[in-house]
C-alpha cells in the first residue's frame, strides 16, 4: 500500500522545513511511518497544477500558509495567490478533504474571510508545540473523510444497479451525477442507462475505490489499538 502523505506547501523555506520536520517527529513518535510520510512543496506557479498533483501524490492532508507570495522561488518567482485562494480552488475538487491552514498570520483578512474553507487554521509557533496532537487530529479528521467516501460508494454503487436496470428515478440519477462529480468518478449515469458493458467497469471502479479506503481504515484502526 503507498503511503498517504501529508503535504506541506509554503513559500519560506526555514517555516517549511521546520513544520516538515515537526510532523515527521509526530509521524516516528505515533509510529504510523509505514503509511503516512509527509511532503514539502514551494507554491506553484499556477493554481491549475495543484489538483493533478494531489492525486498523484496522493496527498491525504494538507497543510498550507496562508501568505505564499512572500518569498521568491528558485526561479526568482513569486505566487500571486494566497493559501485561501488554493484551499478555494481545491474545495471544489476535494470537498471533504482535510486541509489545515498553519501561519504566522492568522489574522491575515483574506484568511478570516475565506475561514470556513478550512477544517482548521493554527498559529504557526502554536502547532510546533503541539504538533503530535495535531497529527493525531489529522488521522482522525482523514478517517472521517474515509469513512463519508465509502458511504457514498455505497449508495452509488446501489443507485448504479438501478440505473442500468432502468428502474432509478430522475431524482437518483441527479444523486449519482452529484456523487460522481464529489468523487471524481468519470463514468456518467447516461452512458450506465445505455451501455450495461460499463456497469461492470463502473463496479471495479468503486470496489478499488473501496479496497484503498478499507486499507487504509485498517492501518488507522491497528494504530488506535
Amino acid at each position: 500500500m503507498k503511503k498517504v502523505k501529508i503535504a506541506v506547501i509554503d513559500d519560506n523555506v526555514d517555516a517549511r522545513n521546520f513544520v516538515t520536520s515537526a510532523i515527521e517527529d509526530a509521524i516516528t513518535n505515533l509510529e504510523i511511518g509505514t503509511e503516512w510520510s509527509v511532503l514539502k512543496s514551494a507554491p506553484f506557479p499556477k493554481l491549475k497544477d495543484y489538483t493533478d498533483w494531489v492525486n498523484k501524490q496522493q496527498v491525504g492532508v494538507l497543510v498550507v500558509d496562508e501568505r505564499l507570495g512572500e518569498v521568491p522561488d528558485a526561479d526568482g518567482q513569486t505566487a500571486n495567490y494566497k493559501g485561501s485562494d488554493l484551499v478555494g480552488v481545491l474545495r471544489k475538487q476535494f470537498k471533504d478533504m482535510p486541509i489545515y491552514g498553519v501561519t504566522s498570520h492568522p489574522a491575515d483578512p483574506s484568511l478570516k474571510e475565506h475561514f470556513a474553507l478550512f477544517d482548521e487554521v493554527v498559529e504557526r509557533d502554536i502547532f510546533m508545540s503541539k504538533a503530535s496532537q495535531y497529527v493525531e487530529r489529522f488521522l482522525r479528521t482523514y478517517k472521517n473523510f474515509l469513512d463519508l467516501n465509502e458511504k457514498e460508494l455505497s449508495e452509488l454503487s446501489v443507485i448504479s444497479k438501478k440505473i442500468a436496470q432502468g428502474k432509478a428515478t430522475n431524482a437518483q440519477k441527479k444523486r449519482a451525477e452529484a456523487i460522481q462529480q464529489n468523487l471524481e468518478i468519470p463514468v456518467t449515469t447516461l452512458a450506465l442507462s445505455s451501455r450495461k458493458e460499463l456497469l461492470d467497469e463502473y463496479e471495479k471502479t468503486i470496489k478499488e475505490i473501496k479496497k484503498t479506503q478499507q486499507e487504509a481504515k485498517k492501518h488507522l484502526k491497528k494504530k488506535k489499538k
